[in-house]
C-alpha cells in the first residue's frame, strides 16, 4: 500500500513538473512569436498551453515568478545550467563554464542584458542573486560594515554576470574563456584585497584634541 502512495506521489510529482514546463515553454513561444513580454499574459499562455488561467497561478502565484520560470526555462534550453554561487570557490571555480555557456546562446544572452524583456526576466532573480553573493562572500568580507559589503558583493556580482561577458566580448574582442580568466582574475583580486582589510582600526583619542562637533562650521 505505500509502494502504491509513493508512486501516485511520484506521478503527481511528474504531472506537475510537466504542466510547469509547458506553461514556460508557452510563454517563449508567444515572447518568440511578438517580441514583448507585455504580450504574454497569464491569459495568453494559459491558451497556448492548453490550461486554465487557475493552472498557471497555481504553478505560477505571481507574475514575478512567471518570469523565473520563463528565465530558467530559457538558460536550460540553451545549455545554461551554473546557478548562483553558493560559496567563495564557485565566485571564480564557476565563471568559465558560465561564460562558455552564453558564448553558445550569445543571442540569448545578449538579448537578457540589452532588452526590456529580457531585463525584466532577470530582474525576476535579483533578490536572490544578491542574497547569494552575500553569502558567497560572507566570510571574505565579515569585518566590512553592511554597506560596504553590499558594495564588494555589487562589484564581484557584476564581474560574475553576462554584461561583464558582453563588454568584454564587444569591446575587446575577448573570448568566452580569455573573458572569464580576466574577471576571475579581477574576482580573486578583489576578494584577496577584502580578505586583508580586516576590522577596521578604532583611533585612540587624544586629549584636548578638537571634537568633531567643535570643527564643524
Amino acid at each position: 500500500m505505500s509502494e502504491t502512495r509513493s508512486y501516485n506521489s511520484r506521478l503527481r510529482q511528474e504531472q506537475a513538473e510537466a504542466t510547469r514546463e509547458r506553461i514556460v515553454a508557452a510563454m517563449a513561444e508567444l515572447l518568440a512569436e511578438d517580441g514583448r513580454i507585455e504580450a504574454a499574459t497569464n491569459r495568453a499562455v494559459a491558451a497556448r498551453a492548453g490550461v486554465t488561467e487557475v493552472t498557471v497561478y497555481r504553478h505560477f502565484p505571481n507574475r514575478e515568478a512567471l518570469l523565473r520560470g520563463l528565465w530558467e526555462h530559457l538558460n536550460r534550453r540553451n545549455g545554461s545550467t551554473i546557478g548562483m554561487p553558493q560559496s567563495e570557490a564557485e565566485l571564480v571555480g564557476n565563471i568559465a563554464p558560465l561564460f562558455a555557456t552564453f558564448d553558445v546562446a550569445p543571442a540569448h544572452i545578449v538579448a537578457s542584458v540589452t532588452t526590456e524583456h529580457g531585463r525584466e526576466m532577470r530582474g525576476s532573480l535579483d533578490e536572490l542573486r544578491r542574497n547569494a553573493f552575500l553569502e558567497a562572500l560572507e566570510n571574505a568580507a565579515r569585518d566590512l560594515p553592511p554597506a560596504e559589503r553590499v558594495k564588494a558583493a555589487g562589484v564581484i556580482q557584476l564581474l560574475h554576470s553576462a554584461y561583464a561577458w558582453l563588454s568584454l566580448r564587444e569591446q575587446w574582442n575577448l573570448s568566452g574563456q580569455d573573458a572569464a580568466d580576466a574577471a576571475g582574475w579581477a574576482i580573486e583580486t578583489l576578494i584577496a584585497d577584502l580578505r586583508a582589510r580586516g576590522p577596521a582600526p578604532i583611533k585612540p583619542s587624544v586629549p584636548g584634541a578638537p571634537s568633531k562637533e567643535d570643527t564643524l562650521s
